[in-house]
């Protein structure tokens, strides 16, 4: 077959193919687009939504009741030590010394009834009737010193009137002189030995007290001295 022939054989028959599916396109193209239905890719897919927990109910705790409890009762307030405090002679009042704040032992004292003054005032005349032996007045009360050493003090506390002494506090009887020890308070470390001077007995017991006193520290006894009223005095010093 010539060549040229076979040429435009192949050309007709490109030609027709053309046109056919030119036709085709054409075709569909009038009836609308092709929807196509493509499956979902499974990577794609939506993972299915968990259910939410159901949320809990909260149950308010009961609130305890509190049961009221009785106050312990107070402790017992012990007993405050007295401060020491700085002693004065009578004499001072002339040298113009303030001594204002000693008359507290006075007016205590004076408040106290003749009962307890006559007790004071044979107290104060048995130790200025001794040698050597120096009253002295301070806001607490009076004492007694041997020279330098203290040897006696008269104090108030409340409306009883107390002897201290430098004795031994378990040289003798407590069934009979109810004494005290105060030594463990700095001020009596020296007259560690109490008794209370509120009654006749009281009274009596104070004198035999301070004349164990006299022997054990070897005082002697003036030859001669003039009795005081000590009461008076402590009136004069409050004007």
């Amino acid at each position: 077959m010539n060549p040229w022939i076979k040429l435009l054989l192949c050309i007709a028959v490109a030609v027709v193919v053309l046109l056919v599916e030119y036709l085709v396109i054409k075709s569909r193209a009038a009836k609308g687009p092709i929807l196509v239905d493509r499956k979902p890719n499974k990577k794609e897919e939506q993972a299915p939504v968990a259910p939410a927990e159901p949320v809990e109910e909260v149950v308010e705790a009961p609130v305890e009741e509190v049961a009221v409890t009785e106050e312990a009762p107070a402790e017992p307030v012990e007993e405050v030590a007295e401060a020491p405090v700085e002693e004065v002679e009578v004499a001072d009042v002339q040298e113009g010394i303030d001594v204002a704040k000693r008359i507290a032992f006075a007016e205590k004292l004076l408040g106290l009834g003749d009962k307890v003054h006559g007790y004071y005032d044979a107290i104060y005349n048995k130790f200025i009737s001794l040698r050597k032996i120096n009253p002295r007045v301070s806001t607490k009360g009076v004492s007694f010193r041997l020279g330098r050493k203290l040897v006696a003090r008269l104090t108030i506390r409340g409306k009883t009137m107390r002897l201290h002494l430098a004795l031994d506090v378990n040289a003798f009887d407590q069934k009979i002189f109810f004494q005290k020890d105060l030594s463990d308070v700095k001020s009596y470390v020296e007259i560690p030995m109490m008794v209370k001077v509120r009654s006749d007995r009281g009274f009596k017991n104070a004198m035999k007290l301070i004349d164990a006193l006299i022997a054990e520290q070897g005082i002697e006894a003036k030859t001669r001295y003039n009795a005081v009223n000590a009461v008076s005095n402590l009136k004069e010093t409050i004007g």
